[in-house]
């Protein structure tokens, strides 16, 4: 638990501790997904990284680090950024009609957006939704060895559409930047993405199990069940390798 973050009680006062989600198999009862939009060519962006940092060792939070590459022309190429980051961050600032993308941006749970170097606004955003339970129980689980599965339950119909996402990630990568506006700094970044696809839809009126090839990523897979595609997120889940 990092300073600031409250702790959850049950009904008798007991602490309640969030599973953690890793291993063979991995479930959630309730997650948080923290989606860091960051870049090695962005100066205010090393605060936001440290943040999520924290958050790794949180039970109940999974904080995913989206390099974006339209900070490349100061004069640093970010070699960890995916097009499909930037395109991610556009959906979302469109569909909560904001006039621009930046960075650090953290989106909490598809709902929240906070300045990411902004430790206490980010904290405050996570303590708004770590007491809720996942709308939607995700399970995730290894097929064999170049495979997941995943297994969503009926559970009625759903308000929206859900688009299912397979996320593949390295657990820690530390850069060294040499130009630009970090020049000199050696940067720890946390759960990153390596692969984000779409693996399927859902209406919630039927269990859903599917198996898919495992994402791009040596640190793990996660399944991230997301109204539209990037609306509320109903339930997430992560594998790790």
């Amino acid at each position: 638990m990092i300073a600031g973050l409250r702790k959850l009680k049950n009904t008798t006062g007991a602490a309640i501790l969030l599973a953690g989600l890793s291993g063979a198999t991995a479930s959630a009862e309730s997650t948080v997904v923290v989606e860091l939009f960051t870049s090695q060519g962005c100066s205010s962006c090393p605060a936001a990284d440290r943040v999520l940092n924290e958050l790794q060792s949180v039970d109940g939070v999974l904080p995913l680090s989206l390099n974006v590459d339209y900070w490349d022309y100061l004069g640093w190429e970010d070699d960890l950024a995916l097009p499909g980051n930037a395109t991610r961050q556009r959906a979302y600032s469109r569909k909560q009609r904001a006039r621009n993308v930046y960075t650090p941006q953290v989106m909490v749970e598809g709902k929240m957006n906070v300045i990411g170097n902004r430790r206490s606004q980010v904290i405050s955003a996570v303590n708004a939704y770590i007491a809720e339970p996942d709308k939607v129980a995700v399970t995730i689980e290894s097929f064999d060895t170049s495979s997941v599965r995943i297994s969503l339950p009926a559970q009625g119909a759903l308000p929206e559409e859900a688009v299912i996402w397979l996320v593949g990630y390295d657990h820690s990568v530390v850069k060294d930047i040499l130009r630009g506006e970090n020049a000199g700094e050696s940067v720890t970044y946390s759960n990153v993405v390596r692969d984000w696809q779409e693996a399927g839809r859902w209406d919630g009126t039927q269990t859903l199990n599917l198996t898919a090839n495992r994402p791009k990523g040596a640190g793990g897979a996660v399944v991230i069940v997301q109204a539209g595609g990037v609306g509320a997120i109903w339930g997430a889940a992560k594998l790790e390798y």
